[in-house]
């Protein structure tokens, strides 16, 4: 396996985003991503096994996110990675930023069985949680308590603001990563904003290497407490989009 450190690191000197990384946390990623490839030789988590791709649709797509979060994360924060599946961000959020308890959550327990065993080769104090956000949304434990949502590749932007705004405590952030169509169609969002009192605050665009095509990372602020109705049950929120 090819995925060194120092291939990592290259990559992400490449992108101008080396700065955000030490060379533990660099060493920690590559034994996490390593062992993620391994494991899904048995377990589906990604298509992207190849190392460009892998090093492109994974690390630099997770890593571009960087700059947007490092001045929202001063201190010990929680954060938690929705859908995760093969624990991208969120493995590169628990890289970059080791005062931040980071949380793989997926529907798919199988899934995130296997992450353990990742983090584990990795080092971190990262927690995992299977669920369906919507039943998550409503457990007291959770509901409220976190202060940021990573989502990448989850679902249309409607459904992921019912999914994640009921776990952030107010004044939490979501980062949702958008293609430029979906973008396009961002003021469909605009009713589900409102009734979550919730407010997109900043976006920005990047370009992945050998790919003309424009993708946004959207950063959302939660303004208010989130009405107990959302979200609601399980199915809804994408069948039937605030």
């Amino acid at each position: 396996m090819s995925l060194t450190p120092d291939l990592f690191r290259q990559n992400l000197q490449t992108a101008g985003l080396e700065g955000y990384f030490s060379d533990e946390s660099l060493s920690a990623l590559a034994h996490f991503s390593i062992h993620m490839l391994q494991v899904n030789e048995i377990v589906n988590l990604t298509k992207w096994i190849e190392d460009e791709a892998f090093l492109t649709h994974h690390l630099l797509d997770s890593a571009f996110a960087l700059p947007l979060l490092s001045p929202l994360i001063s201190g010990p924060q929680q954060w938690i990675d929705l859908g995760t599946g093969c624990g991208f961000p969120g493995a590169v959020l628990a890289a970059a930023f080791p005062q931040v308890e980071v949380s793989f959550f997926d529907s798919v327990a199988k899934k995130i069985y296997a992450l353990e065993e990742c983090i584990e080769k990795a080092g971190w104090k990262a927690q995992t949680l299977v669920g369906r956000a919507e039943e998550v949304g409503h457990r007291p434990q959770y509901r409220e308590q976190w202060n940021g949502v990573t989502a990448r590749a989850v679902a249309d932007f409607r459904v992921v603001l019912e999914y994640a705004v009921p776990l952030l405590k107010v004044g939490g952030y979501l980062v949702n990563w958008m293609t430029e169509e979906q973008w396009a169609s961002v003021d469909k969002a605009y009713p589900a904003l409102e009734i979550l009192q919730s407010k997109i605050i900043k976006n920005a665009e990047y370009s992945l290497p050998g790919l003309t095509q424009k993708r946004i990372l959207v950063l959302v602020e939660k303004l208010g407490k989130t009405p107990d109705t959302y979200p609601r049950r399980i199915g809804l929120p994408s069948k039937k989009p605030l």
